[in-house]
């Protein structure tokens, strides 16, 4: 009889897999799509994409961004954030995660950033 091996499913994921999603993260931010997202002093991952919609592809396309970030005196990530934006004020060929939801990402988490620092240093 075969048996499979027992495994956590509290554990996402195996942590050198994390371990590297977090670097490719940070690498998108920093070199890639996510630059909208780069908060100094921070140190900021995030993922950009651009979902079509509507039948055939006829609707506006969503542009998206999932991100955390952490100060750089922090021992983790302060905020992870989750933006969409349905209704893109741009052009159909210029909705991108990176240039609609990415700023949006980025003021969101400075905020949670600074509420971090003043709660860490009253």
């Amino acid at each position: 009889m075969d048996r499979t091996a027992r495994r956590s499913y509290r554990q996402a994921m195996n942590p050198s897999t994390a371990l590297q999603l977090q670097r490719l993260m940070v690498r998108a931010v920093e070199d890639g799509t996510g630059t909208n997202a780069a908060i100094p002093g921070a140190r900021v991952g995030g993922k950009t994409g651009t979902a079509q919609h509507g039948f055939g592809n006829t609707g506006t396309p969503y542009a998206w961004f999932i991100a955390w970030a952490q100060a750089d005196d922090a021992a983790q990530p302060a905020v992870a954030v989750a933006v969409v934006v349905e209704d893109a004020e741009a052009s159909r060929t210029d909705i991108s995660g990176g240039g609609s939801a990415a700023p949006i990402a980025k003021a969101v988490m400075e905020e949670a950033l600074r509420l971090e620092a003043e709660a860490r240093n009253p």
